[in-house]
């Protein structure tokens, strides 16, 4: 494996890559590719070239891990875990839950995670792979954008009226009866020729979507 800086993610593999774009987006701290390496807290990935798969661990702070270390081999547990020391119970607390979080996380956006894929790996997950779907990096376009409104600031088209094609901003919007939920009644845009203001049906609108 090759190790990059966290500024130029490039992993292993494209699932590699993917899982660590899915979860510094969701505000994780992640590791270098060659964790061994460095030292750190926060999620480790491990993939390699030739296998599709990716492990997903998580890396303790270096003083809880060295704290259950060393009650681990004070042999501070009594068999089958009736009592054992806090800082193996909290160590195996804070592994546990965040390597659920990172699950949902990575379920969420369509990967494949097994929690339980090698028992000699019990505190690490599983990625196989990710079933296409819909991303929350996917832009908000009609007929979803728009259900609850506009909102100031927005960029629309014109469709009806005598200024059908113009592109135009919203500056407010307006419900009868001075209900607020659901798509407004009308919308108060800037005028298409810059002359103050103009009313419009809501129906009259539709999201400007950039051109490519």
């Amino acid at each position: 494996m090759r190790h990059v800086s966290s500024s130029q993610p490039v992993g292993p593999n494209a699932l590699a890559d993917a899982v660590r774009d899915e979860l510094v987006a969701a505000g994780l701290p992640v590791l270098p590719w060659e964790p061994s390496e460095v030292r750190g807290t926060g999620v480790s990935i491990l993939a390699d070239a030739d296998d599709p798969e990716v492990w997903i661990g998580w890396v303790e702070s270096e003083a809880m891990r060295n704290a259950a270390i060393t009650a681990l081999q004070a042999g501070a547990y009594r068999p089958g875990g009736s009592e054992v020391h806090p800082a193996l119970r909290h160590s195996s607390t804070v592994t546990s839950a965040m390597l659920a979080a990172i699950a949902e996380i990575l379920v969420a956006v369509g990967f494949h995670v097994e929690t339980d894929a090698d028992d000699m790996r019990p505190s690490e997950l599983l990625v196989r792979g990710r079933q296409p779907g819909p991303s929350w990096r996917d832009p908000a376009v009609p007929p979803l954008a728009g259900s609850s409104g506009y909102g100031p600031g927005v960029r629309v088209r014109l469709i009806e009226g005598d200024y059908a094609g113009a592109v135009t901003t919203v500056m407010s919007a307006r419900w009868h009866n001075r209900r607020t939920v659901g798509p407004p009644d009308l919308y108060r845009v800037e005028h298409p020729r810059g002359t103050g203001q103009l009313d419009v049906p809501a129906t009259a609108v539709t999201l400007a979507q950039e051109e490519s």
